[in-house]
């Protein structure tokens, strides 16, 4: 009886005993209600999109069902994503040795399907509803580990996971606005000195937009798994150090494979960027490791 009352009392404070299908079954129900947001936002980006000049639903109402029907994914696209497209081209200015006629190197986007254009909205708008409800996710799953945890987990979750989650929106940023847009100058710089007519497929464009959203979004946790690896006693700052070299040549390898856009100045790019990430992730190592020591 002793030994049951001492394992009762080493269990985390909001422990609860529940059957293996109750805890399925809880997992279940809060996956459903990130798949819910996920599926609100995916149709709320096909409604069509209002007009700016005026706010008259009646009539927004009459284009959903006439060939005016302007779904939002379709505004968000033109605006937000193929101004990336755009700015880059007007950045490259072609010389005259080179090209003929207009000084900036054309650029589009072509469908080469028939469905092409419909798949590509798609796919687009599930990428939208899936960033948007990475929060919603992660919330989910963490009031479903939270009364597995101690207060001392509990805490460390809290910090870890919200600081990780920033890192990702924060590296989805910088791939958006400065590292998708330098694939695109670099590309459009070689097509300029060959005379080539820059035209991306649907796919190619928006695989190639996804990866390196996501690719980054990964590369900027670097810090917390470094921090977590850490604090639980897997890792050490000397061992950091120490293995500096090797892990950097371990990253340039694997970033050289895995990289969307496997050009060597890209590589090189992204290479950079696990540098100064990785960096902060040392320092962050020690400051933990000092704390751990201290506290022994």
């Amino acid at each position: 009886m002793s030994n049951s009352n001492n394992d009762y009392e080493d269990r985390p404070p909001f422990d609860r005993e529940l059957p293996f299908w109750e805890h399925v079954r809880e997992l279940g129900v809060r996956l459903r209600r990130a798949l819910l947001v996920f599926a609100i936002v995916f149709v709320a980006l096909w409604l069509p999109m209002p007009s700016v000049h005026g706010h008259n639903i009646a009539q927004v109402a009459i284009g959903f069902f006439t060939m005016e029907y302007n779904p939002i994914i379709a505004f968000v696209f033109r605006h937000y994503v193929f101004n990336q497209v755009i700015s880059s081209a007007k950045s490259i200015t072609c010389s005259s040795n080179y090209i003929v006629g207009n000084s900036t190197q054309p650029i589009g986007i072509i469908s080469t399907t028939v469905l092409g254009p419909f798949v590509f909205s798609v796919e687009l708008s599930m990428v939208i509803a899936l960033l948007v409800t990475i929060p919603v996710l992660v919330y989910e799953v963490y009031q479903y580990v939270k009364p597995a945890l101690y207060p001392h987990e509990l805490r460390a979750v809290r910090t870890y996971v919200w600081i990780a989650m920033v890192l990702f929106y924060l590296g989805a940023f910088i791939g958006y606005y400065f590292v998708f847009p330098a694939f695109l100058r670099i590309s459009l710089f070689w097509s300029c000195l060959f005379g080539f007519v820059h035209l991306l497929t649907t796919s190619g464009f928006l695989d190639t937009l996804i990866a390196t959203l996501f690719f980054a979004g990964f590369l900027f946790e670097t810090p917390v798994a470094m921090a977590l690896l850490t604090r639980v006693g897997f890792i050490t700052p000397d061992a950091l150090s120490r293995n500096r070299p090797y892990i950097y040549f371990g990253v340039l390898v694997a970033i050289s494979i895995i990289n969307p856009d496997p050009t060597l100045v890209s590589t090189l790019l992204w290479f950079i960027m696990f540098i100064a990430l990785f960096e902060t992730g040392y320092l962050w190592s020690k400051n933990i490791y000092k704390q751990r020591q201290v506290q022994i």
